[in-house]
């Protein structure tokens, strides 16, 4: 290669990941500024002890060192929470160290707004910057050094949830050993900033007067793919290859059968792998095999259909569009109304328009 092309290609890299390091800090940037205000902050105080105690109750007790008394500092924290997941915003004035020893009955992902930690993590030590986050297991030992004056979005995963969802995943009733992810999470790869956006929905659902995750049918939906993207996008010591089998597809039809009985209520892969008897992974494959498609995306097709015969029944005639496709679980009206084009070669206000009685 000759030295001008080796220096166009050192560029495109350098503009690349400028390109990404900026998606990742507008997305960081967006959890503060929508979410944490004044109406979920906590505490803003020198008060260490008060700090401390606050803190503990809200994750666990820990021990805190100060580093330099010499300073005057303040804490800060907001604490917002939804179902088995929390967010939280905390920062410290002065340099400390944080040491929780194991947490044991949830999971954190600790995101940098600025500055940085240095993170020890059962065996892994690293510096966790904006780009580089930490995801910390409950089994591990953990200590936080950490930056004065560097504030951390904080997200709380409970433990008992996830560990269900990928036992689900694995076909197990529970899991045989605990799930324990590599700590350090790096935003800045196409898997961290699927998982980043996933958390900027979450802070925008939780601040919107209009909190379409609100619902039980989309917010499980939504746990459940905030769960995969951890469990498929971050590596951990748990294989979730699917097994090889020639399991007859008798899972598919009973799965099939369900959809069509239970089509409005609330429903995961993994509750849907529960009912047929296999694991997660199986039914997936088994449906892409023997469908065409995913178990979901049969799921959504089915859905589409209920929302076509309302559109089409006078009886509903006086509900909205929206009010319909929301009923049967449909809450991105953008990409609902691109589904059922795609599924029925019309609009559904064209479905509606021209329906009977019209």
């Amino acid at each position: 290669m000759t030295v001008l092309g080796s220096t166009i290609l050192e560029q495109t890299r350098l503009d690349q990941s400028s390109r990404t390091d900026h998606r990742v800090s507008a997305l960081i940037a967006q959890l503060e500024t929508t979410l944490f205000n004044d109406d979920n902050r906590l505490f803003c105080s020198s008060d260490m002890d008060e700090v401390q105690q606050t803190v503990g109750d809200i994750f666990k007790p820990h021990r805190l060192k100060i580093r330099d008394h010499r300073e005057h500092g303040i804490a800060s924290m907001h604490h917002v929470r939804q179902g088995a997941l929390s967010l939280n915003r905390l920062q410290y004035q002065h340099e400390v160290v944080i040491d929780p020893d194991r947490l044991n009955d949830f999971f954190l992902v600790h995101i940098p707004m600025n500055g940085s930690s240095t993170i020890r993590c059962g065996n892994h030590r690293f510096v966790s910057t904006p780009e580089n986050a930490s995801l910390v297991s409950p089994t591990l030992p953990l200590e936080i050094e950490w930056e004065a004056g560097s504030a951390d979005i904080i997200l709380r995963i409970e433990r008992a949830r996830l560990d269900k969802h990928c036992a689900q995943h694995l076909g197990m009733p529970q899991l045989e050993k605990p799930l324990e992810f590599h700590p350090d999470l790096q935003l800045q790869t196409p898997a961290g900033q699927y998982f980043l956006r996933l958390v900027s929905m979450l802070a925008d659902n939780m601040q919107s007067p209009y909190p379409q995750l609100n619902e039980p049918i989309v917010f499980e939906q939504f746990e459940s793919t905030l769960f995969n993207a951890l469990l498929y996008g971050q590596p951990h010591n748990l294989c979730m290859k699917a097994p090889i089998t020639n399991i007859a597809p008798f899972y598919i039809k009973r799965v099939e059968d369900y959809i069509h009985a239970h089509t409005a209520d609330s429903m995961t892969i993994e509750s849907l792998a529960a009912i047929a008897g296999v694991s997660a992974r199986t039914l997936f494959a088994g449906f892409q095999r023997y469908r065409g498609l995913s178990p979901m995306d049969y799921l959504r097709q089915v859905r589409l259909d209920r929302v076509r015969e309302m559109l089409l029944s006078e009886k509903t005639a006086h509900l909205s569009v929206t009010e319909i496709a929301m009923q049967w679980g449909f809450n991105h009206m953008g990409r609902f109304a691109i589904d059922y084009k795609k599924r029925f070669g019309e609009s559904p206000s064209a479905s509606r328009r021209f329906g009977p009685g019209h």
